[in-house]
């Protein structure tokens, strides 16, 4: 019989006659770890630009903004993400040019109308504005900036790349299908008003030179479709003068069409922030931080700041679907007192939506799977937006001198371009509270993907990634 030594064994050989069991190693309990989906999806990679995978052309990469360490465990509310940038350039503390147009052919539309060149425009899951690097914000190093025209108009960068815009930026037009464009402000409180003159839609006798829907719509809203296509846009139909809300018209003015040379005023009403964020009650929209995730992109040899934009949610879907059988558990929130009142060429027509759907957070949501987070970076509300079809044609009038005076306007009710120079000075103002808070609160570093630079990073030259967009 072969030596017994000579096998090999996992414990030492007992005798025959030991009545002891064999010890064996004690288990401790298995620690559950997180499968890769749920660590994707608590720290997904921050896309600074579009593109796909580590090399791509203007890729930025980074990781969920980090919280502040907290001894306690406890509940930590998010701060701002602290990103490593590069120094910036000469040219780029010296303001930001308008884009160039050029002169569009529109064979269906009257009058001269011009294409936005060199300039990214928004698509799914970011959003576009011009920045300046600052000397006065050495912690923030960029902030934002505007170029001309210096007033309330139709944002370039918010539009749909087939609208062509009129010199002036206030009137838009397309010889595409139902294409969008949204104003440059947006409200979140108060009353507002601003007024839409159709300059090609319906004749006099029926016929169509083109369609026009105007209305309120929220950063969700798609701009390759009309006002009133979902549940974050509220629009008016040309045809008929229908209301029109997830793409359902309903009668709104019996026997009637705004037809060309009509002039269409829009008065919203939405509650105190106060009250709307009672409503949400989500613990950071309560607490009242803006908190803007940006990140300084170059495009076309110009400084842009990219902002993750908000994304219709499956809720919001659930409802333009009334048929599904699982309908949404959790009916979104409305804004009690919020409305939409129309005029018709100065006068009052009527009141077609009341209650409007909440848009502070839960009820907006950017892409986390970018690394976009469930914050309110000051852009959400609702925005002036006119949608054109086809050779149909509007220019839009912020005030304060209207081509229709409205009549029995209330006195507290604000011209929209009022809200341009407002939000300017609360860009200014949290660029100053991102500062005093860069500057004394201990977050990480952000550098590719990582959560703090290492010693590699500190010696090596980083210049910001210049962006390669698509044609559509």
């Amino acid at each position: 019989m072969a030596d017994s030594q000579a096998i090999p064994q996992k414990r030492p050989l007992q005798s025959e006659d030991s009545t002891q069991p064999p010890r064996q190693k004690p288990h401790s309990a298995r620690e559950k770890k997180d499968s890769w989906r749920k660590k994707d999806a608590l720290n997904p990679p921050v896309a600074g630009s579009i593109g796909s995978g580590p090399n791509s052309t203007g890729k930025y990469t980074g990781s969920n903004t980090p919280k502040v360490p907290n001894d306690h465990n406890q509940a930590v509310q998010p701060g701002l993400a602290r990103y490593r940038l590069p120094a910036p350039q000469f040219q780029d503390y010296y303001g930001h040019r308008a884009p160039p147009l050029s002169e569009a052919e529109t064979p269906d539309t009257p009058g001269e109308w011009y294409a936005v060149n060199d300039h990214p425009m928004n698509r799914r899951g970011f959003r576009y504005s011009p920045c300046e690097a600052s000397k006065s914000l050495p912690a923030l190093s960029y902030r934002g900036t505007e170029y001309e025209p210096f007033n309330a108009r139709i944002n370039f960068e918010d539009m749909n790349p087939q609208v062509h815009i009129g010199e002036e930026g206030m009137a838009i037009t397309t010889a595409k299908g139902w294409r969008m464009a949204r104003a440059n402000v947006g409200i979140r409180e108060g009353k507002w008003y601003y007024e839409c003159k159709i300059l090609n839609g319906i004749k006099d006798d029926n016929i169509s030179g083109g369609h026009v829907r105007v209305g309120w719509a929220r950063r969700e809203a798609p701009l390759d479709a009309p006002v009133g296509f979902d549940a974050y846009s509220y629009g008016l139909r040309d045809q008929a003068f229908n209301k029109l809300h997830m793409s359902r018209p309903k009668e709104f003015l019996q026997d009637k069409s705004f037809v060309t040379g009509d002039v269409i005023g829009l008065e919203i009403t939405l509650p105190p922030m106060g009250e709307q964020r009672q409503i949400s009650g989500d613990p950071t929209v309560l607490s009242g931080d803006i908190i803007r995730d940006r990140l300084p992109i170059r495009f076309k040899n110009q400084l842009w700041f990219e902002h993750f934009e908000y994304q219709p949610t499956k809720e919001y879907e659930d409802l333009m679907n009334p048929s599904t059988p699982n309908k949404p558990q959790n009916t979104p929130k409305t804004l009690p007192g919020s409305s939409i009142r129309v005029y018709l060429n100065g006068e009052y027509v009527g009141m077609p939506f009341e209650d409007l759907y909440a848009f502070l957070p839960p009820a907006s949501k950017p892409l986390t799977i970018v690394g976009g987070r469930e914050l309110d970076d000051g852009s959400l509300g609702y925005y002036p937006a006119v949608s054109v079809f086809k050779g149909g044609a509007v220019e839009v009038n912020f005030g304060p001198d209207w081509i229709c005076p409205p009549k029995g306007l209330e006195d507290d009710v604000r011209p929209v371009c009022d809200r341009y120079n407002e939000q300017i000075a609360e860009d200014v103002l949290y660029d100053m509270i991102d500062e005093i808070d860069l500057l004394f609160t201990p977050t990480p570093v952000i550098v590719n993907g990582r959560g703090a630079a290492n010693a590699a990073d500190a010696g090596r030259k980083e210049v910001i990634k210049e962006m390669v967009m698509d044609d559509e």
